[in-house]
């Protein structure tokens, strides 16, 4: 390594590393933007308690949550830290103040119970989990895409959220590459909104400029603020013209549920565990349930293909949190949960009696079914009668008539009233088909309606145009004759296709009863769709612009037209 190099290139060497090691000393500190995050988090603590109000950072990098933790934990060891990432799970023991491995589930539980403060995450948390029991989220840095971006504020910005205002605080460096990440992330989300409505306010709206303006000292912090400030108005004040009030929806639904337009549904949490905790059966295999009204738990026994003392509950509290002491955290008492469908699968696993029958009835191309069951009773008076049992709510008051069994003839009445029940569920979701149907024709008919009104003008305008043989010419002469104008009468359109097209238009037409010919008065937005319709189809000829005839063109209309009601038909 030394060939060729001299004592005086050496010594020139020398010099150049003990300059850089002086400047490296100047970085023994935390760095600007580690210093922003403690003064955050030390705005956050709770006076008298070492506690911290509940905050979420998050980062891309595993090296960068390494490295907060360990500065935060060499601030105060005792602080309450978890982290969450590819690598699993820690946190910190209270009794002992270690940094103690576990799985991801447990960080996440023990932060929802309380017993984590700060929880330093990378994107593997970015999805699925719920956080609402915190108010402030810190990105220390921003990804590129602007989704995983909203995904990270997703976590806490959630229905369940017990704060009545979030926060997002993020950091990135003035100057720097994570600035033009700021800008770029900001334009996506701009350019987002302009396709599917303006989003909620994530990240502050400050452009490139004005970081730069901020890091010369040209711009203060107060005024970039204000400027923010204001945008953010102007794009709530957009967002409220275009969108129904939340009181206004919550009116709405009230409306549906109260009139009956939203059916009941047949069984909920409440009759889900009160049939558990009332059977006799699943008590006579030893299963428990919790003494403490506010924990609703069953300690399972004897279930086939489930641990002995597995847990399942109906609270969706106990169900994110998980029990204190509990190794893993307790099933949800609910549809699709393994634990609850060996439950289900156990106790159907029995032959009904002869005196109770399962019944199902479907809607043809519908994936779905329909259950009830008929059962023979007893009505109050003894007298015997057969129910259909469509709900849980049906339940109250039966008394099963064990000695009646029921026959085809029986259940056909009830297998009818059935059908008609489940034709009068499924029918909204079986006319989506007529909808889209619909809409396919609608779509059809309005084509065909723009081709045919750019045809009228061209028969109109190609006699009265200079040069109009060729159809770009006739075309700026349409485009003179519509300034200014807010509608235009339109002649000439054939009879028989319009009174085909008019009853699909997704607007009322003049649909003529008499004649060969008939004439609209047309508005400007159709004039200008129809416009469109017949440049495209120009477009599409391949021919030069200064030799393209309006003959040709008009040619190719007509056989579009008869396409179009061609396929009103398919």
């Amino acid at each position: 390594m030394l060939k060729h190099r001299t004592p005086d290139d050496l010594a020139w060497e020398r010099r150049r590393l003990s300059a850089m090691l002086v400047t490296l000393e100047d970085l023994s500190g935390p760095a600007s933007k580690m210093q922003v995050l403690l003064d955050a988090l030390q705005q956050r603590c709770i006076h008298g308690t070492g506690r911290i109000r509940q905050t979420i950072i998050f980062t891309r990098f595993f090296d960068t949550l390494t490295d907060i933790v360990t500065r935060l934990r060499h601030i105060d060891p005792s602080m309450l830290i978890g982290t969450y990432s590819g690598q699993g799970g820690q946190y910190t023991d209270p009794q002992s103040k270690r940094f103690v491995g576990v799985d991801r589930d447990d960080v996440k539980q023990r932060f929802l119970r309380g017993e984590i403060d700060i929880l330093v995450c990378t994107d593997a948390a970015a999805e699925g989990l719920n956080l609402q029991t915190a108010d402030w989220l810190i990105n220390f840095d921003l990804p590129w895409n602007p989704m995983k971006v909203e995904q990270r504020i997703g976590r806490i910005d959630r229905i369940g959220q017990r704060h009545e205002h979030i926060y997002v605080l993020n950091l990135c460096y003035v100057d720097s590459a994570e600035q033009i990440v700021y800008d770029r992330l900001l334009t996506r989300l701009v350019q987002a909104g302009s396709i599917v409505g303006t989003q909620q306010i994530s990240m502050l709206p400050v452009t490139l400029d004005e970081f730069q303006e901020l890091a010369e000292g040209r711009l203060s912090e107060v005024e970039l603020e204000r400027r923010a400030q204001a945008r953010i108005t102007l794009v709530k004040q957009r967002t409220a013209s275009m969108e129904l009030p939340p009181s206004d929806l919550y009116e709405i639904y009230a409306r549906l549920g109260n009139n009956g337009s939203i059916g009941a549904v047949p069984v909920n949490l409440d009759m889900i565990w009160k049939t558990l905790v009332e059977s006799r059966y699943l008590r006579d295999l030893g299963c428990l349930v919790s003494v403490n009204a506010e924990q609703p738990l069953l300690v399972l026994h004897g279930i086939q293909h489930v641990p002995e003392k597995s847990l399942l509950t109906t609270s969706r509290d106990m169900f994110d949190t998980g029990l204190p002491g509990f190794a893993g955290r307790p099933s949800f008492a609910s549809y699709g949960d393994p634990v609850f469908e060996a439950v289900l699968a156990q106790v159907t696993a029995y032959d009904l009696p002869a005196s109770i029958q399962r019944l199902t009835a479907s809607i043809d191309g519908l994936k779905a079914e329909l259950v009830a069951y008929a059962v023979a009773a007893l009505d109050s008076g003894g007298v015997h009668q057969v129910r259909l049992i469509t709900s849980f709510e049906d339940l109250e008051g039966l008394q099963i008539d064990e000695k009646t069994a029921l026959t085809p003839e029986v259940l056909q009445p009830l297998q009818t009233r059935l059908a008609a029940l489940a034709w009068q569920e499924f029918e909204p979701v079986h006319a989506v088909k007529r909808l889209a149907r619909a809409n396919v024709q609608a779509g059809h008919a309005q084509i065909a309606l723009d081709y045919l009104i750019i045809n009228s003008l061209l028969n109109l305008r190609k006699t009265l145009t200079k040069d109009g043989e060729f159809f770009w010419q006739v075309m700026k002469d349409i485009e003179e004759v519509l300034q200014g104008r807010n509608q235009l009468s339109i002649a000439s359109l054939p009879t028989e296709v319009m009174r085909r097209i008019g009853p699909l238009l997704l607007f009322p037409a003049q649909i003529p009863t008499l004649g060969v010919k008939a004439s609209m008065t047309a508005p400007l937005p159709l004039l200008r769709a129809a416009i469109d319709a017949g440049c495209r189809v120009a477009d599409a000829m391949k021919v030069r612009r200064a030799e393209l005839q309006t003959a040709s063109v008009q040619a190719r209309l007509r056989r579009e037209i008869e396409r179009e009601l061609a396929a009103l038909h398919t």
